[in-house]
């Protein structure tokens, strides 16, 4: 009876020292785990922050007012006038010889500055 006690004594102690150290894993990743998850968000709060430094920079240098004070600093060139806007008629097509397409193209070109000219025209004296 006495080595069938010690068998359920020795037993019952095992697994209590079998269930402690598991505990003691389980509790150690956890905390791992915590940690890591911590280390993600705050890595997440990092990248929110810099998102919205990234896009006030790109408001600022995409604004209007600057993009046109830089153009015309560094562009040398004139607004577009009514007289250099034509419509697709106004082009040559490939299937026409070169002189006939270029003397097509010049007529069509007057044709439609000449129009521009005089809706501004009109619209000036209206």
């Amino acid at each position: 009876m006495s080595s069938t006690r010690t068998a359920t004594l020795s037993l019952w102690i095992t697994l209590t020292c079998l269930v402690g150290f598991g505990m003691f894993v389980m509790k150690n990743k956890v905390q791992n785990l915590e940690r890591e998850l911590a280390q993600i968000n705050q890595n997440i709060q990092d990248d929110v922050k810099t998102i919205h430094v990234l896009n006030a920079e790109w408001s600022h240098l995409n604004s209007p007012s600057r993009l046109r004070q830089l153009a015309a600093k560094h562009i040398d060139m004139n607004q577009v006038q009514a007289e250099q806007i034509i419509n697709y008629s106004a082009l040559p097509f490939d299937y026409e010889d070169e002189s006939n397409r270029r003397m097509i193209a010049q007529r069509n070109i007057n044709n439609q500055a000449e129009r521009n000219r005089l809706k501004k025209v009109v619209r000036a004296q209206r």
